[in-house]
């Protein structure tokens, strides 16, 4: 089971999936992300004027009801403009007057709406625009519902901020990042339920927190990683260092040359992504470099699959998912260690919770889980081989560097560009 899909059961009630006394989650490492997503709330302009558009839809003549949808949907985005600007604020004290109002505005035009349209519904007898109002009596009391809850009182677990969004909007944000209980009562309730959680990436306190009480299995790897891969970390400069950005470029250039292609370039940021792409076409006359943003993702995984020699520059969602066995994927290049964003509000909620020992506790294991995503496209079947090589020296030099490299394959490590670049020749790919 996706773990998106049974958050969204989860999300409807229990209702979105049959009976069952098994449950098997793939991709388990993503699976509290994905509650912590389904369980949250958001009220944004958009919402508001969404059911404004259906209620017009249903009932006629009733040009009030819609009104004051819109207008409290232009005061909600004033409040949270005048609050967030262009950037994330987390509101760890509640709403504030200001949103307080903006939101029970919201909430009293969402109320008027469903009365409206239950009283149509009421009205719509067994006739075929009788779905379409049951439709939007559902839409309005999601909507209330979460007006009702976001106007409620901040409590323990719970994270709430605004945030931009598309179009140079805005959106309000309430979620839960302790969801050990809320899976206990309405996912684990079944006496009769068994759960096997899948992952190469699992960390030992992952069934704590999904409020389970779970068995460790570890399986052997069928791959002999120390024969069929090498991970090299170069001895270049940090990334908070101002040349380390062109220090990547070098390092991707170099292999891409040994290798003629058949790189896949992970980063952390689009901005990093664009700044080694144009470098490296600058460099790299003849080759082919495909980068994200230049074509929807499937064309350019298709495209990479397709043609031994081209090389691809991608970002966060090609960190997992994509498959490339044989010599189409013969090196995986990683820009740096992907720390979660300490300004992200549920990292900091996060972080709270754990307190001094934060950054050992919650960022290094999930940047090391992260990490163990990407290398992770690498070797995909026994007879593939390749580098993996990440341009970030404290992988090799941090004291936490142990805990991180304990979640990767058991790869050679080497710092000696002289070892990568003879175990390249040895490969014999040309």
């Amino acid at each position: 089971m996706n773990a998106h899909l049974y958050g969204a059961h989860i999300q409807t009630g229990g209702t979105l999936l049959p009976p069952h006394t098994q449950l098997v989650i793939d991709e388990a490492h993503e699976f509290e992300d994905s509650i912590v997503g389904s369980l949250s709330i958001e009220l944004t302009e958009g919402r508001l004027l969404n059911l404004a558009r259906v209620h017009d839809r249903c009932v006629a003549g009733d040009d009030k009801v819609a009104g004051s949808l819109r207008s409290a949907g232009v005061l909600l985005e004033a409040c949270m403009e005048g609050l967030a600007g262009v950037g994330t604020v987390r509101l760890t004290e509640g709403l504030g007057s200001d949103l307080t109002a903006a939101v029970s505005t919201a909430s009293v035009a969402a109320d008027r709406a469903l009365n409206s349209l239950r009283a149509a519904a009421r009205h719509a007898g067994e006739s075929t625009a009788k779905h379409r109002i049951e439709r939007s009596v559902r839409i309005a009391e999601s909507l209330v519902d979460d007006t009702q809850s976001l106007l409620g009182k901040l409590g323990k677990g719970t994270v709430l901020w605004v945030e931009p969004a598309r179009n140079y909007r805005h959106v309000l944000r309430l979620t839960r990042i302790d969801v050990a209980d809320t899976l206990r009562t309405q996912a684990w309730a079944e006496k009769d339920l068994t759960v096997i959680c899948c992952s190469a990436t699992l960390d030992s306190g992952t069934a704590t927190r999904l409020g389970l009480q779970a068995e460790y299995l570890s399986v052997p790897s069928p791959f002999n990683f120390r024969d069929q891969a090498v991970l090299f970390v170069p001895k270049i400069h940090k990334p908070n260092h101002p040349d380390w950005a062109e220090e990547v470029a070098q390092e991707v250039e170099h292999v891409i040359r040994a290798l003629s292609g058949r790189t896949l370039a992970l980063f952390t940021s689009n901005r990093m992504l664009r700044a080694t792409v144009e470098l490296c076409r600058d460099r790299l006359e003849g080759f082919t470099l495909l980068a994200q943003g230049d074509a929807p993702n499937p064309v350019l995984q298709e495209q990479f699959l397709a043609d031994e020699h081209a090389s691809l520059f991608a970002t966060a969602s090609f960190w997992t998912g994509i498959s490339s066995p044989g010599t189409t994927c013969s090196a995986v290049i990683l820009d740096k260690i992907p720390f979660p964003v300490p300004t992200d509000p549920i990292v900091q909620a996060r972080c709270e919770v754990v307190g001094d020992a934060a950054f050992m506790e919650v960022s290094v294991p999930t940047a090391g889980m992260q990490l163990a995503q990407g290398v992770g496209r690498l070797i995909r079947t026994s007879t593939d081989k390749g580098v993996v090589v990440i341009c970030d020296p404290r992988l090799a030099e941090a004291q936490y560097r142990n805990r991180i490299l304990d979640l990767l394959p058991p790869m050679r490590r080497v710092r000696n560009r002289e070892f990568l670049d003879q175990f390249i020749r040895d490969l014999q790919l040309d």
